[in-house]
């Protein structure tokens, strides 16, 4: 890596980001804006390469800028009690938000199978469930009212769960 100073534009590529990325995380405070030198540049060091290298393997474990933020200090004071906190809440966040996009996963396949099962020209089971209509189009044409029942059926257990996930903002119960 040079030793020189760079420019955000030379920091921004040897981070791996974007120049918009280095503003927005000057403006959020993760990233400190040097000073102006001759000509009105920024230069920016390896110390601050290594920042943002550190804020995105951050976000993209999961971190939020708020966590981020209380890391890149807690590396000062070597309060390793606090970062295996921060770390154990965001793997249990993690952990919920797998568990609801299974949730989510299984309702949509479930709601598919529906949707193929479904006699020639009755409503889309997809598109009732997605309207919280399940009575879409209460007289297709050409499907009889016993194979619309067997349907309705079937998929009134996708509708339901698709329904209790709308409810609860996707949150698991």
């Amino acid at each position: 890596m040079p030793t020189h100073a760079f420019t955000i534009a030379k920091l921004a590529d040897a981070a791996g980001v974007g120049v918009e990325a280095v503003r927005y995380y000057q403006r959020s405070g993760l990233l400190a804006a040097p000073n102006r030198v001759d000509g009105g540049f920024r230069q920016y060091s390896e110390d601050d390469v290594r920042r943002l290298r550190f804020i995105k393997r951050a976000q993209a474990l999961g971190y939020s800028l708020e966590d981020i933020a209380e890391l890149m200090s807690l590396s000062a004071t070597r309060d390793r009690l606090r970062v295996r906190e921060i770390t154990r809440k965001r793997v249990a966040e993690i952990r919920e938000r797998m568990a609801d996009l299974q949730s989510m996963a299984s309702a949509l396949e479930n709601l598919a199978d529906c949707c193929a099962q479904a006699p020639e020209g009755s409503a889309c089971s997809i598109i009732a469930a997605l309207t919280g209509n399940p009575e879409a189009d209460p007289n297709p044409v050409g499907v009889d009212r016993a194979a619309q029942a067997g349907i309705a059926g079937r998929c009134a257990s996708v509708r339901s769960s698709t329904e209790a996930h709308r409810r609860t903002g996707g949150v698991a119960a």
